[in-house]
């Protein structure tokens, strides 16, 4: 069941989420349990056999008493884990370690009697085979890894490469109800990503439908399919899970967004070629036994996972040595090839020629010895038994000699296109997930500038060149005045609450490594936006460019100010995080112009549709527009800034959060501004503070 918004409002910090109920639990039961803080409702919601319930106190006052009194208290000899609603899950605390438990009948008790002698035990969470168990301090959590080990006892890190998925593990086992009428689909195909009219059509018949959404991540798209009740969802789910559509291979969840294995039936495949799909991957492994799923979402380029339905399929697959490559066209060099090999022939008198014999023979000694090792249309593969929890550790690829983490290996290059190399581009970062390419080129046309051309990874149509997403553009101008005058005008603006970062498209642009902080181990859902709100209150910052899911990089104006954030403790600091010097030449672009892959996906996109670079232009009625533009206002909220980059720079303990802005006062502003500094908002020198970069 969706949560009503309005309701949620009213009734937040008034609910308490009871788990680790029994099946049969009643609401006269509950209310006596919590005799001493009268309960007004009761609402008890199931899944598989987990039971949870949220019971609505008069007001939060007495929903924390209750909270406080009866956690972890004990009923009908279960452990009562609760907490307070609505909450958001979005990281892994430092002090969790997750169990792998080996049979469905293990209860969270049975977990916490396990390790109450090895550990200091806080709670614990399970969602079959997963347990989570918290302690007291990450500190504690360490020193009962090391008396766990000791003991021959497996536990596994959970904030790895796999945090998100444990995530939406802890999301499935604490938040079920708010889920239950929800159906989540990965692997869907292009035609889903682009139309949710195609993703409508094919859930036609599964159920009642009330809503279907599509979203993309890290980990690449997904669609969410909402149904009128529970049942219809989890009989949807059933149904469309393993169904081919448009060649791939849907994996359809009811509640959990993330798929667990059956680690007795289920193999790790390492040292996979990057072009192999799970549908081939599915096909291969098919040989060794019926096949539950195959997942290489959220593990890496060259990993997989196979899970199959029977455990003696394990021991086939694990002989497994060589994965064939996907089959190429026959070309010239093969036809050649072809023709070259000898082959039997027949005489007039019915005998076979002895030379062409020998020489068949000796064909078919050699393709049989090509056989028993991998050809060059084959790749070898490391296939292991799959140990969990989730996702096994993936080895980050070591750096060349010579080079250092802030030096990182350079990129292939490639020119741009041709059509491209005579246009002049901009670079634009930080842009929103939820951009297309119709209202990137309407923001930024509205000064008069003729777009020929933007290319972005994000959006769904142009994603061919990276797995991961970019929210960065590159946008191409007829001319290079209104590249320039783009840059001016739009850098430091806000588009769809986003504050843009505009840099020249040819032009590497560089940290000022004295000015300027690395911040790593970051949780991955903290944005730049978030950053910026938490770190502006102990300077300006000129820019924030978050390189990948837990690295960032934050440019302060004054070098003071970079010295006094290198030395807070991690008390001080505004996120959790570690905090170093930036000590060598760091680009602020995630991705370049001639990169490999965007060259190659922008020539792939302009091959597939040459008109593509007059589809993409100015709303101008005809013509080329003006070399030289009027004076202009801007789209609608132009140059409308949020909160103020600014701060006490007389009182060195004046961290207190800035002011905002005055929205009337700030576009008045804008038309004094708009040619000294490209637009309002904008300006150099003492006018640099209204910019929010």
């Amino acid at each position: 069941m969706a949560e009503n918004p309005s309701t949620m409002k009213a009734d937040n910090k008034k609910k308490l989420n009871v788990g680790n109920l029994p099946n049969d639990v009643t609401e006269e039961e509950l209310r006596e349990h919590f005799a001493d803080h009268p309960v007004e409702s009761v609402e008890i919601f199931h899944f598989k056999q987990y039971t949870l319930a949220l019971l609505l106190f008069k007001d939060k006052e007495t929903a924390t008493k209750a909270l406080k009194e009866k956690e972890n208290s004990v009923f009908r000899g279960r452990r009562l884990r609760m907490h307070l609603e609505y909450i958001v899950i979005c990281h892994m605390k430092k002090d969790v370690f997750v169990y792998v438990v080996d049979n469905e009948n293990v209860t969270e008790e049975d977990v916490y009697e396990k390790f109450k002698d090895l550990a200091k035990v806080q709670s614990v969470v399970l969602f079959h085979p997963l347990a989570y168990v918290t302690c007291t301090s990450p500190e504690d959590k360490e020193e009962a890894t090391k008396k766990i080990a000791e003991a021959g006892i497996n536990v596994y890190e959970c904030n790895g490469h796999d945090q998100n998925q444990h995530i939406d593990v802890l999301r499935a086992a604490k938040l079920f109800f708010r889920n239950l009428n929800r159906v989540q689909m990965y692997n869907i195909p292009e035609s889903w990503v682009n139309s949710q009219d195609e993703l409508k059509k094919a859930v036609e018949g599964s159920g009642t439908v009330t809503e279907v959404r599509v979203t993309t991540g890290n980990f690449g798209p997904a669609a969410q399919v909402f149904y009128e009740t529970a049942d219809e969802a989890k009989a949807a789910a059933d149904k469309l899970n393993q169904q081919l559509f448009e060649g791939r291979r849907i994996h359809a969840h009811h509640v959990i967004a993330t798929m667990i294995p059956n680690y007795r039936t289920s193999v790790y495949i390492e040292q996979l070629d990057k072009s192999i799909t799970e549908e081939q991957l599915y096909d291969h492994f098919l040989q060794y036994g019926e096949i539950e799923f195959v997942n290489r979402r959220k593990f890496g380029d060259e990993h997989g996972l196979v899970c199959f339905k029977e455990e003696s399929s394990v021991e086939k697959a694990l002989l497994c040595t060589a994965l064939p490559l996907p089959k190429k066209e026959v070309g010239s060099e093969e036809a050649a090839a072809a023709a070259a090999t000898p082959a039997a022939t027949t005489n007039t008198d019915g005998t076979t020629s002895a030379a062409t014999t020998a020489a068949a023979a000796t064909t078919t000694t050699a393709t049989s010895a090509a056989a028993a090792t991998p050809t060059e249309t084959e790749k070898t593969i490391v296939v292991k038994r799959f140990d969990g929890p989730l996702v096994l550790d993936i080895k980050l690829p070591q750096l060349k000699k010579g080079t250092t983490s802030e030096e990182p290996e350079e990129q292939k290059q490639r020119p741009p296109p041709a059509p491209l190399a005579k246009l002049w581009p901009i670079y634009v970062a930080n842009l929103p997930y939820k951009a297309d390419k119709r209202e990137i080129k309407k923001y930024f046309s509205s000064f008069g500038g003729h777009i020929k051309f933007i290319f972005s990874p994000n959006i769904p149509s142009y994603k061919q060149s990276q797995t991961s997403m970019v929210m960065a553009a590159l946008i191409y101008f007829a001319r290079r005045e209104q590249a320039n005058e783009a840059i001016k005008a739009f850098n430091g603006k806000h588009f769809q609450s986003k504050c843009l970062h505009v840099f020249p498209g040819r032009k590497d642009t560089y940290f000022d490594t004295e000015k300027s902080i690395k911040v790593i181990r970051l949780n991955i859902a903290v944005t730049e936006e978030k950053l910026f709100e938490k770190f502006r209150k102990f300077g300006f910052i000129e820019c924030v460019v978050k390189k990948d899911r837990t690295t960032a990089y934050i440019e302060f104006r004054d070098k003071e100010i970079a010295e006094k954030v290198l030395k807070l403790d991690e008390k001080q600091r505004p996120v959790r995080c570690l905090v170093e010097p930036v000590t060598g030449k760091i680009n602020k672009k995630i991705f370049k112009e001639n990169d490999e892959k965007i060259s190659s996906a922008m020539q792939e996109i302009i091959d597939k549709n040459p008109a593509v670079l007059e589809n993409v232009s100015s709303d101008r009625s005809s013509g080329p527009p003006p070399l030289k533009r009027g004076r202009f206002s801007g789209p609608a909220n132009f140059g409308m800034q949020g909160p103020r980059n600014q701060f006490n720079a007389n009182s060195a303990t004046d961290f207190s959060n800035p002011q905002r802005f005055n929205g009337s006062q700030q576009t008045n502003r804008m038309g004094q501004n708009n040619r000294q500094g490209g637009g309002g908002g904008g300006g150099g020198g003492g006018n640099n503070q209204n910019r929010r970069f």
